[in-house]
């Protein structure tokens, strides 16, 4: 997969619009939808801001298949082959649990974040 579907699967994985995550780039919307479409590729910067802001890695944008990290699938432990050997019913039941669990985990994570950031300001 390209970084215009890594981008556009972290996107539909946080439910976001073109619009917020545009807002979290530090772009506009129309430079989301170009790198949606593989007309255009995010600037490093973009790219950083975007990391920082999900606690991913940036490889996870721009490798093929980094889409997986935001699943939590990592070829390393072998999930693919667990997920493979469900029912589709049953891999999907999976990996819609995964995400659940990952929004939760990144959801507390910038919950963290901010509060530190509250307080440096206090």
């Amino acid at each position: 997969m390209s970084i215009a579907e890594n981008i556009k699967k972290l996107r539909e994985y946080y439910n976001l619009s073109q619009k917020e995550l545009a807002e979290i780039a530090g772009v506009t919307n129309k430079a989301v939808s170009t790198w949606e479409t593989g007309n255009n590729e995010p600037r490093m910067g973009a790219i950083q801001k975007i990391s920082e802001h999900f606690h991913i890695k940036k490889s996870d944008i721009i490798e093929d298949f980094g889409w997986k990290s935001f699943y939590g699938i990592n070829n390393e432990n072998n999930n693919d082959d667990k997920l493979q050997n469900l029912s589709p019913e049953n891999r999907e039941k999976a990996l819609e649990y995964i995400h659940l669990l990952n929004m939760l985990e990144n959801k507390q994570a910038i919950e963290k974040d901010n509060n530190l950031d509250f307080r440096k300001e206090a």
